[in-house]
């Protein structure tokens, strides 16, 4: 144990990770420099931990909007795309804060004279799921629920599935819990099963830091009975005293650098990158177009006005394997919009091919340049995806 401490501590000082990476980065320096690590971050205006803790970040905003309630506001949901800048070929790096598309769109709403509030709630690989988890938090509190909710879609994000371990502590919400238990004993719906996983690997991990046993998590992964008390207890202790590290304080970044690694490794061992071409189907497609149905629903019953809007997509590096790949997607997002949104944008080629982010392998299928930025920020504006009110 004193061993695995001292390996811990030194991974936490010296962070190899981060070692690797530039290592890996300083064969190809202008790839690594290409994407942007400097962002505009405002929280009145976007969920600033990008899924990892978004309990604060959602408090905090209802404190905010339940002071200005009879104002129109909006908020936006998608995956990394609305939150990643790689530059294009023909952009150098820059000093300056990055803004991405929702927040120059969220600017040129406020000069044109819009009195409302816009918001990013957003995530890296977010998936349905959790676009429809985030839902049920929003219309459990009355000051958060949006005049407007804005869905980016992307072929890649219906490959995603479940809930992340951050977007968990929502549960600690009463008003919140009780409707994600009600939605996940809904046994007819296809995405009712994730919500009953992050549900009870909640549970389990409230009973393992109050050192108590629960239901949930009587039995492990492994199907082996995991032991109550004593260990928990002894987790809860020194997990507080890790937390007065500053070290340890900043495992968020370290495991950022980890998924960094990994994927880089990825496309130089594997050859397996973004742009590898795969397919739709199975439960995860089901899941997913079940959470955006019932998403669908619960706005119209909130009287929530439901946009969604077909992400850009880098014709250089098309994710689809085939063509009847595409011609699936655009039929499912058509029939998704037709039964359920107010509004539906496709903007899914409105990007050309010179202003797409290149990193790492090439051409960058999902995150393009500053300027493409602008001009999606500007389409969204001028097709009045989020109507002028003054």
């Amino acid at each position: 144990m004193a061993l695995t401490g001292a390996m811990l501590t030194a991974m936490l000082i010296w962070d190899p990770f981060s070692h690797a990476i530039s290592a890996m980065n300083s064969a190809a320096p202008a790839l690594g420099e290409a994407k942007v690590t400097n962002y505009f971050s405002d929280p009145a205006t976007q969920e600033v931990s990008n899924g990892q803790h978004p309990l604060a970040s959602l408090r905090l905003l209802e404190t905010r909007w339940c002071g200005a309630r009879t104002d129109p506001r909006y908020i936006l949901s998608g995956n990394s795309q609305t939150m990643t800048v790689v530059l294009a070929p023909s952009e150098a790096p820059s000093a300056g804060a990055a803004k991405t598309y929702p927040d120059i769109l969220l600017d040129r709403l406020v000069s044109s004279g819009f009195r409302g509030h816009g918001y990013r709630l957003s995530a890296p690989n977010l998936s349905y799921v959790e676009v429809l988890w985030y839902l049920g938090y929003l219309v459990s509190h009355p000051c958060l629920t949006p005049n407007e909710y804005v869905v980016q879609l992307n072929f890649e994000t219906f490959r995603k599935t479940g809930v992340r371990d951050g977007m968990l502590e929502l549960l600690a919400d009463p008003t919140f819990a009780a409707w994600a238990e009600q939605e996940s004993r809904l046994a007819a719906a296809p995405y009712s099963g994730a919500l009953q996983q992050a549900v009870g690997r909640y549970k389990s991990m409230m009973g393992k830091q109050s050192g108590r046993g629960t239901a949930a998590a009587a039995t492990s992964r492994t199907g082996l009975v995991e032991s109550a008390g004593l260990g928990g207890i002894i987790e809860t202790r020194t997990r507080e005293v890790l937390d007065q590290m500053p070290a340890f304080k900043a495992r968020g970044v370290l495991k950022a650098e980890i998924l960094n690694l990994l994927y880089l490794m990825r496309v130089d061992l594997l050859g397996i990158t973004p742009a590898t071409k795969r397919s739709l189907g199975g439960g995860t497609l089901t899941a997913n177009v079940s959470a955006l149905e019932r998403a669908g629903k619960m706005c119209r019953d909130a009287g929530i006005r439901l946009v969604y809007f077909n992400a850009p997509q880098n014709p250089s590096a098309p994710l689809y394997r085939t063509s009847a790949d595409r011609e699936q997607y655009e039929r499912m997002v058509a029939e998704l919009a037709r039964a359920d949104a107010q509004a539906y944008f496709d903007f899914e080629s409105s990007i050309p091919a010179p202003m797409w982010g290149v990193w790492v392998d090439g051409p960058d299928p999902i995150h393009f340049g500053r300027a493409a930025h602008r001009r999606l920020a500007d389409l969204m504006f001028d097709s009045n995806v989020i109507p002028p009110v003054r």
